[in-house]
C-alpha cells in the first residue's frame, strides 16, 4: 500500500497485491475524486460528496490522514467496514 498526501489536501491511496497488480486505487483532494480497480468494482470520479455508498469508506480515509498526520495506528468505521492502518 502507498499512501501519499500533502498539506495543500491532495490525497493518493494505492493498495497493490505485488508489483504490477494494483487493486484500488484513490486520488482525491476537496473538489474531485477519482477512484478505480478491480476492489472499486470499475471506476468513479466527481465530487466527493456524490461518492457512491461502495466507495465512501475508502474516500473518506482522506480525512482521517490529512486530520492525524503524525499518528502510527489509525482506525477508521464506515458503516459496517473497519480500516486500520499501522506505520
Amino acid at each position: 500500500m502507498l499512501i501519499r498526501y500533502s498539506s495543500a489536501g491532495d490525497f493518493e491511496l494505492t493498495f497493490s497485491k505485488g508489483p504490477g497488480v494494483t487493486l484500488l486505487t484513490v486520488r482525491q483532494d476537496d473538489k474531485f475524486v477519482r477512484v478505480s480497480g478491480p476492489l472499486a468494482r470499475g471506476s468513479w470520479s466527481g465530487p466527493p460528496e456524490q461518492t457512491p455508498s461502495r466507495l465512501r469508506g475508502w474516500t473518506s480515509l482522506r480525512a482521517l490522514f490529512l486530520h492525524s498526520p503524525n499518528e502510527l495506528l489509525m482506525r477508521q468505521t464506515f458503516g459496517r467496514e473497519t480500516f486500520t492502518f499501522a506505520f
